[in-house]
């Protein structure tokens, strides 16, 4: 996945869902701040909540009767709100690609909420990290906002709401300099 047009490839022909995904993706900042990662979670359904996870756990997609989507995303509190941002970017990828929504106990072990117990694809999880990647930074918003900002890493960060080794890792994956 490189572009928004292989994202959606991959994703159900839903035009609210693309629409609020291609929304997040032209403006990640309004009122002087990055937008909220949460609304998005949120508008597709999932609940977000901080709580205390294990070390090494920066978040996980849990099964959760009471939202809407029947998931919930959990972020570890302990961590900086700019890398809860990307995680939860990178959880919604796991929702959109890899969970059947129409049946919450389809995947047992990626939704289980024991603290000893991690669920590790090598290729979901670079799946997830790509979704996140190509919304924030896909379609060339990344490099217009590396030029706006005189190629300042630390101001592309605070644009994006992200930490720089997040801008550090998307310059080289995308081919910015």
């Amino acid at each position: 996945m490189r572009t928004l047009r292989d994202l959606f490839r991959r994703l159900p022909p839903d035009g609210q869902l693309l629409h609020a995904l291609r929304n997040f993706n032209l403006a990640p900042f309004r009122s002087g701040k990055a937008v909220s990662v949460k609304h998005l979670a949120e508008q597709l359904g999932l609940d977000v909540h901080q709580v205390d996870l294990p070390r090494g756990m920066a978040g996980r997609l849990v099964s959760d009767p009471f939202s809407d989507s029947g998931y919930a995303v959990e972020i570890n509190r302990s961590h900086d709100v700019r890398s809860r941002r990307f995680t939860l970017l990178h959880e919604i990828g796991h929702f959109l690609l890899h969970i059947d929504r129409s049946d919450p106990l389809a995947d047992p072990m990626l939704l289980s909420r024991s603290d000893e117990e991690f669920y590790f694809d090598q290729i979901k999880e670079r799946e997830a990290n790509d979704f996140a990647d190509v919304l924030l930074f896909g379609d060339g918003a990344l490099s217009a906002a590396f030029s706006l900002f005189a190629r300042d890493v630390e101001k592309t960060a605070n644009y994006f709401g992200v930490t720089d080794r997040m801008i550090e890792i998307a310059l080289s994956k995308f081919k910015v300099r």
